[in-house]
């Protein structure tokens, strides 16, 4: 059951009626129920009461003399103020036109005479439930529209807040993408000018302003001026004076501070009435001491200013144009030094060819000159032998002439050393390719080595693959090669120690292509593996490891390995267990004939890999 919200006494009910008794009738009734009543005795009080009060209901007797309860419902229904007050009808008249007249004129009930009191107040609760629940859907209805409007509202502001966050996101990423293209820039080329006519072009698109320069100081800093400009195309922005620091001496402290600077011109110029201008140093804390290297000008003809975003963009550019700089610097150095190594390095080679021109002329004289006293010193009945006094003074003249024979071979050694390596640096080690069989070549390179080993009470063996194939390379510079190294265990094997060379194919499984593997191992000597990376440098020799005081220049192996790179081969050094081992490979062309690859070591030469040297070469 549906009850009242408010209580009864601050409920007003106005009961209108020109007659006392029922007046009074009607008011006893209500105020029983603790309705708060007010009492009209005609039509025009009624008006005023229900202009001043406000009621909450009126009960309206119709007919009244002066103005009639028609009259008093029309008047309260045509003011604004009074028209939501729910009016009862009460009156003799039982007609059906009365009562339809009534409910036309804006009445909510009709209570005919003689009326009864439970009637009167049920109708009379009916209507204030009924004026109850009008103004709660009033309430609920304004609740709702006010709802709506906040909901619009914020509808409103939700749009303008994702359009303006759309348009800080778009911004975001053209900003993402100008840094990018700048650094992508940067890292990819060393040209300063193509980088920095980027920068300038793609912070002018990306920030939508009129002109985009960079100026960059001269090196004493007294003045900049302008590199690179980008101009907005039908913009009236041309290179102007406006983008030089010298026009605004104001703007030069903070610049020096590495500060960037936004302002407008106190007097604009006919190109730029209203001109916003942001200037950025472009600085490296790398260079020269206060590290400025020149400005970014930025110049918007219009009455906003850079944002936050905006300034930090442009800072970001500058930093990318510092690097730029600085790299660009950088390999204009490097380049420079690399001329200047270049040329130090052709006058290195030209002063040893000279040298060792002007040293091997006079040795070479030298040379013939002692060969020419040794055949003169042959002769029993020369000169120089009639001079001699005794047999100990021509001893003493023969050793002599050994030493200065020995020490001009050495020299003459270094000399040609020192030519043949100068050669290999410099490609100029002619060489040329032939078909060779090192099962026929090889031993008679060995032979003399077979001598001097036996002469120094060591062993030397061969070891040839029975399947080597003829080989197509340069023979002359492999010859250069093997003749080194074997010089080199000859001079560093101790008394009763071994000397192997051997000669194989490697099989196609264990490298990517075939290769002729040669090494060269001797025994009684051992390398550190901290002297092993050094070894193949020019002049280094290893201390303390020659048993035989051979001596030597320490190009040898330099040079072994020049020529070895030369043929795309590589050689590596092993030791370990008392003994050194240098291995050298070198790729076998692919495009070899199946003949050449099956031929192998002619008859006669027994087919052995291991030729003994007192078997075969004593």
């Amino acid at each position: 059951m549906v009850s009242l919200v408010a209580s009864a006494t601050e409920i007003n009910i106005l009961v209108v009626d020109d007659t006392p008794h029922n007046l009074r009738l009607l008011a006893n009734i209500l105020e029983a129920q603790s309705y708060t009543v007010l009492k009209s005795l005609n039509g025009r009080m009624a008006l005023q009461t229900a202009h001043c009060k406000r009621p909450n209901l009126i009960l309206l007797n119709i007919n009244m003399p002066d103005m009639s309860g028609y009259e008093v419902c029309r008047q309260l229904k045509a003011s604004d103020a009074t028209a939501d007050i729910p009016i009862i009808f009460i009156s003799a008249f039982d007609q059906i036109d009365d009562k339809v007249y009534a409910f036309e004129l804006g009445g909510q009930d009709y209570i005919t005479k003689p009326f009864h009191e439970l009637e009167v107040l049920a109708r009379v609760k009916n209507q204030l439930l009924i004026q109850q629940q009008k103004q709660q859907l009033r309430q609920e209805i304004q609740y709702r529209q006010r709802a709506e409007t906040r909901i619009r509202q914020l509808n409103a502001s939700l749009e303008r807040r994702i359009e303006t966050r759309t348009i800080e996101l778009q911004q975001v990423l053209r900003f993402e993408l100008a840094l990018k293209k700048i650094a992508e820039q940067v890292r990819d080329s060393l040209d300063q000018h193509q980088i920095l006519q980027t920068a300038v072009e793609t912070l002018g698109r990306a920030l939508d302003v009129s002109c985009c320069s960079a100026t960059l100081y001269d090196s004493d800093h007294p003045s900049a001026t302008i590199r690179y400009q980008w101009v907005q195309p039908g913009s009236k922005a041309a290179q102007d004076p406006m983008c030089c620091r010298g026009d605004f001496p104001n703007v030069l402290e903070p610049l020096q501070q590495r500060t960037c600077v936004t302002f407008c011109q106190t007097q604009p110029s006919d190109l730029h009435p209203h001109a916003v201008i942001l200037a950025c140093s472009i600085f490296d804390d790398r260079v020269n001491q206060t590290g400025i290297l020149g400005d970014l000008w930025l110049l918007r003809e219009t009455h906003t200013s850079f944002s936050d975003k905006e300034i930090h963009l442009v800072q970001q550019a500058a930093a990318q144009c510092a690097i730029a700089l600085r790299q660009a610097r950088l390999y204009e150095s490097a380049q420079a030094q690399v001329k200047e190594l270049q040329r130090l390095h052709q006058l290195k080679d030209d002063f040893l060819s000279t040298v060792s021109h002007e040293l091997r002329t006079p040795i070479t004289n030298m040379k013939l000159v002692i060969s020419l006293l040794n055949a003169f010193a042959d002769q029993k009945n020369g000169l120089l032998q009639e001079r001699l006094s005794s047999h100990t003074q021509d001893s003493k003249i023969r050793h002599y002439l050994k030493v200065l024979q020995e020490e001009c071979d050495r020299e003459l050694a270094l000399v040609d050393d020192l030519l043949n390596l100068q050669q290999a640096e410099a490609a100029a080690y002619t060489g040329q390719i032939i078909s060779i069989n090192l099962q026929d070549v090889l031993p008679h390179l060995v032979e003399p080595f077979v001598i001097r080993a036996q002469s120094q009470q060591q062993t030397l063996d061969i070891h040839l693959a029975p399947d080597l194939p003829t080989l197509h390379l340069d023979w002359h510079r492999l010859e250069r090669s093997i003749t080194e190294l074997l010089t080199n265990a000859c001079k560093y094997t101790p008394v009763n120690g071994t000397i192997a060379i051997a000669a194989a194919i490697d099989p196609p499984d264990t490298l990517p292509m075939r290769c002729l593997h040669l090494s060269v191992t001797n025994t009684g000597i051992e390398i550190a593996p901290e002297e092993r990376s050094r070894i193949f440098d020019k002049f280094y020799r290893i201390p303390h490891h020659d048993p035989w005081k051979y001596g030597g220049t320490g190009l040898g192996l330099a040079l072994v390995q020049r020529l070895i790179e030369q043929m795309d081969g590589s050689i590596e050094v092993e030791s370990a267990n008392n003994q050194t081992c240098f291995r050298i490979r070198l790729p076998i062309p692919s495009d070899m004939s199946e003949t050449d690859m099956n031929e192998t070591i002619r008859p006669g030469s027994n087919n052995s890999p291991v030729i003994p040297v007192s078997a075969d070469l004593g």
